[in-house]
């Protein structure tokens, strides 16, 4: 009579899921540390989590080996130990490895963020995920005294002391569950406002929020798992019971890192494809995002203030690079005999040089002097519009 057995696809998906994530996290650093040139805090959390994704699918693995996914009765005596501490380890690896990712998308999403609502919004979603998370987690790792009570309750001999009651567990990682689903889509449908009012066009819109919003697939694993977290409580066929929480649960961290890897990977596809970039608005002002205390382009991100007073927005593929910045001035000089000018009229200066991106936050005045224009006379009503067109290192030689 063959034997029952679910070891061979939790294997499988975890050897799946740990081989794109790797690819994911290994593009995100070359992408952000070399393309960008634009390392920050969300991309160090990224690594963190991918890092301890593989220390998590590791010990799932090594628990297939000893029985996990197998029930008790087909599994030698002296393994179930062995493949129930395997299985204690893994959960609280796992919410560590979520706090991470949530972590790094939230401060990915800071980073982009136009308005103090959007900021309030993150930051408090973020903070009700992680505290839980904490608690889900200190919870999960005390709940029997000692700890090694968990997996030594299978031997012949185990050791004094007590667990709390299985539901526990399970009505908790009911609420957990919960609140990562809420997480992850407000992570997702958050770019839709932030996107919304920005000067851009509908393809890029559609093509940005593709990219931010990419983390609700890994909420759809959330989501397939609820109904299996009863299996919690099984405590007589835990490692069999449990297959589809082990499966689903691989399955929600690999695709969360995955995706929040995605989200950052658009200025090395616009490199490999060999394509510079530009803000899609016309703007009469662009600066690159900058992380506080840093001098340096904050993730290749610029948002720039619309003719309109609205807000462009583009995925800056090599901020540090560097600029070409073209200044007009307009003026209300009437129209002289040669009709060069009229009332409305205007004299534009262009420069056609590349500055280093080094004045983001200069005077207009200042600009104008960096690229060699003369400063605007007393008298003029002087606006100054700056377009922001990137080029490629290739293109400067």
């Amino acid at each position: 009579m063959a034997i029952e057995s679910r070891a061979t696809q939790i294997a499988a998906i975890g050897y799946t899921f740990v081989i794109l994530s790797s690819i994911a996290t290994c593009l995100r650093v070359y992408c952000r540390g070399w393309v960008v040139k634009a390392f920050g805090a969300d991309d160090w959390l990224a690594v963190i989590a991918q890092f301890m994704f593989i220390v998590f699918c590791s010990y799932e693995i090594t628990g297939v080996r000893y029985g996990t996914g197998r029930h008790f009765k087909d599994i030698e005596p002296e393994n179930i130990p062995r493949a129930m501490q395997m299985w204690w380890t893994c959960e609280p690896t796992y919410v560590l490895t979520n706090m991470a990712i949530k972590a790094s998308i939230a401060i990915f999403l800071l980073r982009i963020c136009i308005t103090r609502t959007h900021k309030i919004i993150i930051w408090t979603i973020t903070g009700i995920t992680e505290i839980y998370s904490l608690f889900f987690f200190l919870l999960f790792v005390l709940q029997c005294r000692p700890t090694s009570l968990f997996w030594l309750r299978y031997t012949s001999n185990p050791p004094g002391g007590s667990c709390l009651d299985a539901s526990v567990v399970a009505k908790a990682f009911y609420a957990y569950s919960a609140i990562s689903c809420l997480s992850d889509w407000t992570y997702s449908l958050l770019p839709i406002a932030l996107v919304y009012n920005l000067q851009m066009s509908r393809r890029t819109k559609i093509s940005v929020v593709g990219i931010l919003a990419a983390g609700a697939i890994a909420s759809s694993a959330t989501i397939i798992r609820f109904p299996y977290l009863y299996s919690l409580t099984d405590i007589d066929d835990f490692l069999y019971s449990t297959s589809d929480v082990a499966i689903w649960s691989t399955v929600e961290t690999g695709l969360g890192i995955t995706a929040s890897a995605v989200a950052t990977l658009r200025p090395l596809l616009r490199s490999f494809l060999g394509h510079g970039s530009s803000a899609d608005g016309q703007g009469n002002s662009a600066r690159p995002w900058q992380r506080t205390g840093s001098n340096h382009p904050t993730g290749g991100y610029i948002r720039s203030h619309g003719q309109n007073g609205e807000e462009a927005f583009d995925l800056h593929d090599n901020a540090g690079k560097r600029i070409g910045v073209t200044t007009i001035i307009d003026h209300d000089d009437k129209s002289d005999g040669n009709g060069e000018t009229g009332k409305n009229g205007s004299r534009s200066e262009a420069s056609d040089s590349v500055a280093e991106l080094h004045g983001w936050n200069s005077s207009q005045s200042d600009l104008a002097d960096a690229n060699g224009q003369p400063r605007a006379q007393k008298g003029w009503n002087v606006l100054v519009k700056k377009t922001v067109v990137q080029t490629r290192g290739s293109d400067l030689a």
